[in-house]
C-alpha cells in the first residue's frame, strides 16, 4: 500500500506530465486520476497512473502516465466465456515508452524489472 502523501504526489506528478504533453484535464478528471501500485508498495518502480475516459468489457479509453523508470506490470486481457479479450492501443504523447511483447528477446532492453520481481515477468 502507498501512503496518502505518495498518492497525492503521484497525482500531482501525473498532472505535470499531462501538462507537458499538452493534455487538457478538467477539474473533475483531475479528481478522478487513479494511482495503481498493484499492492506492491513500490510505486516509483512498478505501477502506473490513469485517467479513465471509457472502460467497458470491450473498449477502454485512458490516459496512462508512467514516471521515468516506472514499469507497468505484465498483464493480459484474454477471452472470457466466449467473449474476445479487450484490445488496447498505445500512443506515447510525451517522453519514451518501451513496450515488450512475446517474441525474440531484445539484446539491450531499455526497460528494467526490479530484481525481486523478475520471476513474475515473462516478456
Amino acid at each position: 500500500m502507498i501512503t496518502q502523501a505518495e498518492y497525492r504526489s503521484a497525482v500531482e506528478g501525473t498532472l505535470a506530465l499531462f501538462a507537458k504533453a499538452h493534455i487538457a484535464v478538467t477539474e473533475e478528471e483531475a479528481a478522478s486520476i487513479e494511482v495503481a501500485d498493484f499492492g506492491l508498495s513500490n510505486l516509483r518502480e512498478i505501477g502506473l497512473q490513469l485517467l479513465v475516459y471509457v472502460n467497458t468489457p470491450r473498449v477502454c479509453a485512458k490516459e496512462m502516465a508512467l514516471f521515468p523508470g516506472q514499469t507497468c506490470p505484465e498483464h493480459m486481457h484474454p477471452p472470457v466465456e466466449g467473449e474476445p479479450g479487450k484490445e488496447e492501443t498505445f500512443r506515447c504523447r510525451w517522453g519514451e515508452v518501451y513496450l515488450y511483447v512475446p517474441g525474440e528477446k531484445p539484446q539491450h532492453p531499455k526497460g528494467h524489472v526490479p530484481k525481486e520481481r523478475e520471476a513474475y515477468f515473462n516478456v
